[in-house]
């Protein structure tokens, strides 16, 4: 089906996976995601109430895939949808923050040398062995931002960067001390084909790690295996669109109770 992935019954998807961002899940290869009613403020910090429908994923140097190189970064990630954008935010964990290259605000420098978050998206699901060529372009790409607000869009057809209901992308990055950042990002889904319940994309999200200055001593990938994971659909894990995220009686009844005791 051009533009969007095949189908899939969502009973396939691993049991382990669950909502809730208290819940806690190791680099898998599928992710079912929740439709969102609400969408997170793209800020670069991470509101719990905002992700609490998101899967909370967490990437060590012990569960991830090491694209090359290896160091101490890990982070946890999320990712949800609606009607209009797909949603992905990380929060990371490094012991060497470093943003010296790429300039704050600028667009597609050199962003792999600094400290960064990649995002991969296979939006026909054709697991094409190479992402980045011209024909895979109008149903995907990559996506990336800094630790220090540099951006980079690998895609000749989403261009436009920025916060406005047209633009393909958005994204904001915020160092919160010095061994932790965050970002939070959105992509529009008209781009990929307007994907709806029950359809299938391909993904992988990694990050950079830049110790000490100049170029990444390593990339560290949700799922996949080397060489060039950022270019071998082949090797990306699943997005798998699922139901809209509701809140369960009990929560609700909790909150209510809650705030009568108040």
């Amino acid at each position: 089906m051009a533009g969007i992935a095949k189908r899939v019954m969502l009973l396939l998807v691993p049991v382990m996976i669950c909502c809730g961002i208290s819940g806690l899940a190791v680099a898998v290869d599928t992710l079912e995601i929740p439709m969102v009613s609400r969408p997170p403020v793209i800020d670069g910090t991470i509101d719990e109430s905002e992700w609490k429908p998101a899967i909370k994923t967490e990437v060590t140097p012990k569960t991830g895939s090491w694209d090359f190189g290896k160091t101490e970064v890990s982070y946890i990630f999320y990712v949800m949808y609606d009607k209009d954008y797909l949603y992905v935010a990380a929060r990371l964990t490094d012991d060497d923050i470093q943003t010296d290259t790429a300039a704050e605000g600028s667009i597609n420098g050199n962003t792999w040398q600094d400290d960064s978050i990649e995002i991969f998206v296979d939006g026909n699901h054709n697991h094409a062995p190479t992402a980045l060529v011209e024909a895979e372009y109008p149903f995907g790409g990559q996506y990336v931002i800094t630790a220090g607000n540099a951006i980079r869009i690998q895609n000749s057809g989403a261009k436009s960067f920025g916060d406005g209901p047209d633009d393909d992308y958005y994204a904001v990055a915020d160092i919160k001390d010095k061994n932790h950042w965050e970002m939070e990002a959105r992509l529009r889904l008209g781009f990929f084909g307007s994907p709806k319940q029950g359809d299938v994309f391909g993904f992988d999200i990694s990050t950079n790690d830049d110790d000490g200055g100049g170029s990444e001593e390593a990339a560290l990938f949700w799922t996949g295996e080397p060489p060039d994971i950022y270019n071998n659909e082949q090797v990306w894990g699943d997005l798998v669109f699922g139901k809209p995220y509701e809140v369960s009686p009990v929560s609700r009844l909790a909150t209510t109770w809650g705030q009568i005791r108040k």
